[in-house]
């Protein structure tokens, strides 16, 4: 048992822990040098992985190079100089040009540090193709999308978070491979679905939650392979139809009024211990085809994954990592890196077929790199300086053995050097902390807010309740949130899509939704359950005192089927 240097809490280091970080750990001329044992607890390490990313607060700015308007994910008060997708890529600039030499007589992060305040950022981090998708941060060859974070392969989706491979998808959480879905959260190869969670294979349908292979149905729970159903009742199609007459989701009084009654038929469900098809020996929650993975969440094709979270579409032998993946493979301690990516250690956002990259921030097509910045397509390089291989590897076991004399090999980044204030980041939803505890632990804090510009306002409570009475005129006003007070506007290409399926205006900002949802999900915390049916131990995302009937798997199939 070790005890965390930050929380205090004790936390153990498995067998399983150290074999990973052996396998993990890099080689420089031979010789090995290990990965040390954390020092952090599992919770406190996703939150330092999570606390240099700022996912959701965009803000207005200006390539410093074209001098062109552009959307930036760092404030105007960070005194960063961020270049456009365009202006970044090209050869008008060398990041090579702020190359510096490694001082032995100081510490490796606060030399890094001061390197990346000086580097060019990309102003918000995009890949692949992107078509018509300026408004979005954290997103990959999307086509007409906006306001969307952390997606990849998506075309017309609008106002959502953790997207894979989706077409026609508005608000939602954790949608994979689904199309014309609203309001949803996590939903996995879905078409049509409204306000519904933890859904496979479904298509449809309103309010649905834990169904798998449903269609047709309203306002139910924890069916499979089902078809006109209401209230968890079987119909013919002729009765289902019958009851679907009277009910009009373009009002939003009957929208609100059923997901209410939506919530209160979970109370006391049987729930299955974990969320999650096709895997074996494996310990989360929202797994998806993942085998030998351990204390894992919001994983989709993972192998050997050690403390993963939101990892998708691949990767293989990884530990503590947060976000991405897209083939990762053989990498520790990242946040934000993949596709197609190998051996990144350290590493925050390091992907589009990277490799062998250790402490480097932000790198794309690099091979080979320590303590980088902002590059791309570069190989041999420390500190943003070119070297030859061989002065590189000499290099990098003197810095190797500089930070282990300093106690910093083996440790993420910490937290102080995040350009972000901690509420503006992931962390600040996962790990909330007050502004004195922050600013006490020496990290950031941020009050600024973007100038609110709007001509003509309307509080959401006077809007038409039914979206057949709202006029085109809402696309010039803004709609005041009922929750914030906070501003918000309706795009010409979200109205059309409320009217093609008929759904209501909605009341509320679009963060203000974005935390709704995420706050309609459990924890990323197991507790110890025993199965209410055999008593067998489980470990779920559950809490005892919650109202839900929690079974083990095999309990909860036979219940189910």
């Amino acid at each position: 048992m070790k005890q965390c240097i930050q929380c205090k809490s004790s936390f153990e280091v498995l067998p399983e822990d150290r074999q990973m970080l052996d396998q993990l750990s890099p080689d420089f001329g031979g010789q090995k040098y290990l990965v040390p044992d954390p020092t952090h607890c599992p919770d406190c390490r996703a939150g330092r992985r999570s606390a240099v990313v700022n996912e959701f607060h965009l803000y207005p700015s200006q390539c410093a190079l074209c001098q062109g308007k552009t959307l930036s994910q760092y404030p105007p008060h960070s005194n960063m100089t961020v270049y456009c997708r365009e202006c970044w890529h090209s050869d008008k600039w060398d990041s090579l040009s702020y190359g510096r030499d490694f001082d032995f007589s100081r510490s490796f992060f606060e030399q890094f540090h001061e390197l990346k305040k000086n580097v060019p950022a990309q102003a918000l981090s995009q890949q692949g193709t992107m078509i018509n998708s300026e408004y979005t941060h954290l997103i990959g060859s999307c086509k007409n999308c906006y306001l969307i974070m952390h997606a990849d392969f998506c075309e017309n989706c609008y106002y959502s978070y953790g997207f894979k491979h989706n077409k026609y998808c508005v608000d939602g959480f954790y949608n994979l491979h689904s199309e014309l879905c609203y309001d949803c959260v996590d939903v996995h190869k879905c078409y049509g679905l409204i306000a519904s969670q933890d859904c496979v294979n479904s298509s449809d349908s309103a309010f649905l939650r834990d169904c798998v292979g449903v269609k047709d149905s309203f306002l139910c729970t924890g069916l499979r392979q089902k078809q006109y159903c209401f209230q968890n009742k079987q119909l013919t199609k002729e009765q289902y139809e019958q009851k679907m007459v009277g009910i009009d989701l373009g009002s939003h009084e009957q929208y609100q009024r059923f997901y209410q009654m939506l919530q209160e038929m979970q109370k006391g469900r049987v729930c299955k211990e974990y969320q999650g098809t096709n895997i074996q020996n494996s310990i989360g929650d929202h797994l998806n085809n993942c085998k030998d993975c351990y204390r894992c969440y919001d994983c989709e094709d993972v192998e050997a994954g050690r403390y993963v979270y939101q990892v998708v579409l691949g990767s293989k032998n990884v530990m503590d990592i947060y976000q991405y993946g897209t083939n990762l493979q053989a990498s520790y301690e990242c946040s934000i890196s993949g596709e197609n990516s190998y051996g990144i250690l350290f590493g925050i956002e390091c992907h589009m077929s990277s490799s062998n990259l250790l402490y480097c921030w932000y790198m794309e097509s690099c091979h080979d790199c320590f303590g980088c910045v902002y590059m791309h397509h570069k190989r041999y390089c420390i500190f943003n300086k070119q070297y030859t291989k061989e002065e590189y590897e000499r290099m990098v076991e003197r810095i190797v053995e500089h930070m282990v004399e300093t106690g910093e090999w083996g440790e993420f980044f910490p937290i102080s050097v995040s350009p972000f204030g901690y509420n503006k980041t992931t962390a600040f939803m996962y790990y909330p902390l007050e502004k004195e505890e922050v600013l006490a632990r020496g990290w950031k804090w941020d009050e600024y807010e973007n100038p609110v510009v709007a001509k003509k306002t309307i509080p959401a409570n006077r809007l038409p309740d039914n979206i057949k009475d709202i006029p085109d005129d809402i696309l010039n006003w803004a709609i005041v949130c009922e929750i914030t007070g906070q501003p918000f506007k309706i795009t010409p290409q979200e109205l059309s899509f409320y009217r093609d399926r008929s759904l209501p205006i909605p009341h509320l900002h679009p963060y203000q939704r974005h935390l709704n949802r995420f706050k309609r999900r459990n924890p990323r915390h197991l507790y110890p359950r025993q199965c209410a049916k055999c008593h067998a131990e489980t470990q779920t995302t559950y809490s005892p005192d919650r109202p839900e009937v929690v079974y083990c798997e095999h309990c909860y199939l036979k219940n189910i089927y």
